[in-house]
């Protein structure tokens, strides 16, 4: 056995008895419990941020007139981490990729606009393009010749942006519930299919308490969002119910963004179309996908597989949107095994496949 795969196996040895107190025979949403709480809160605890805890280095990076809020945890084959969206920050990622920390240098950043990094548009806004480039720029600043892409659902699409346009900086990359980047009639959204009557009412209810308090100037937006995750909006996107610590953390660090940055950056994705831009790619790929995703409906997961037919393939029976947190434990041993796989691209193929990708990244006005 390779001395990176024996690692990888002691990480995960320590690391399960973690998740087996987060994740193990908690409620799913298969179970259909509702619960409704006493109170709808006006204020949640305070608690620290998990990176907080961490002993790594945590820093920030000026890129393109920005300054990036960047932490690089442990040693070995480089891999970044692109959260999902538009508007959530590298906190999502907290704590299941510690587990890699013996076998990878994994970096964590907050995208411009989001998080703990700066709130400066580009020269014509928040765009796509330049939250591609912000990430070509990362990847200069670090000093790293190659790395790992891993991109989380819109962060699966910025990932794949990103290594159309700059594949000779890729050595891997890794989709996990990625945002399809092409029209199709059969991606309709599932999220309410396990949430009750009884659950939507009290969401109007929240969501009417908070229209109030915006307009007093009073807006929680912390606490909204976590009184809807407290009253059943969990299922929406996960498979097992976070625990309480997790719905707090999640409220609180998890969407950090500018103002309307959402719409502006779906706008600016939406002016690209990828169908077909994966049919020939040399570059190593990683499809990770969740049964019980609800994000784009039960037909995404093969109509988006058909896109990269050169791909290794990864369906977990029982996740949701967020399959590191779902199946954490066998979602580090299919990441871990992708990566020892990873050999040298022939460079004459990478190019090739760069000019073929060039159309692919022009934005089209809608």
């Amino acid at each position: 056995m390779k001395t990176n795969a024996l690692f990888v196996l002691l990480v995960l040895n320590l690391f399960s008895a973690y998740c087996q107190v987060k994740v193990g025979n908690r409620e799913t949403v298969l179970d259909s419990i509702i619960y409704l709480s006493d109170t709808i809160y006006d204020t949640i605890p305070s608690l620290p941020r998990l990176c907080d805890e961490l002993s790594i280095p945590k820093f920030t990076i000026p890129i393109n007139g920005c300054d990036f809020y960047v932490e690089v945890e442990g040693q070995g084959i480089p891999m970044v981490l692109i959260n999902g969206g538009p508007g959530g920050t590298h906190h999502y990622f907290h704590p299941w990729f510690s587990a890699f920390n013996k076998t990878h240098k994994v970096i964590y950043y907050d995208q411009r606009g989001t998080g703990q990094s700066g709130f400066v548009p580009g020269e014509e806004g928040y765009s796509f393009f330049q939250a591609k480039e912000d990430l070509e720029g990362l990847r200069e600043a670090l000093g790293i010749s190659k790395w790992i892409v891993c991109g989380y659902s819109y962060g699966g699409l910025l990932a794949q942006y990103y290594a159309a346009s700059y594949p000779e900086k890729v050595s891997g990359m890794v989709l996990i519930s990625a945002l399809p980047r092409f029209k199709e009639d059969r991606f309709m959204s599932e999220q309410q299919k396990y949430i009750s009557q009884v659950e939507k009412d009290r969401f109007k209810e929240i969501t009417a308490k908070a229209i109030e308090a915006k307009k007093k100037g009073e807006l929680n937006f912390s606490a909204f969002l976590y009184n809807m995750a407290l009253n059943g909006d969990w299922k929406r996107q996960n498979f097992h119910k976070p625990i309480e610590e997790q719905m707090i953390r999640s409220a609180l660090y998890e969407w950090v963004n500018d103002r309307n940055f959402n719409s502006i950056m779906s706008k600016s994705a939406k002016q690209y179309e990828f169908k077909g831009l994966f049919k020939n790619c040399p570059l190593p790929i990683l499809l990770m996908e969740g049964k019980y995703d609800l994000t784009w409906g039960s037909e995404k997961a093969v109509i988006f597989r058909q896109e990269f037919p050169n791909a290794k393939y990864a369906f977990f029976e029982d996740s949701g949107h967020g399959i590191f947190k779902d199946e954490p434990i066998l979602f580090t041993e299919v990441v871990s095994q992708f990566s020892e796989t990873l050999s040298p691209i022939n460079s004459e193929q990478v190019q090739s496949w760069k000019q073929q990708a060039k159309p692919y990244l022009e934005a089209k006005n809608e």
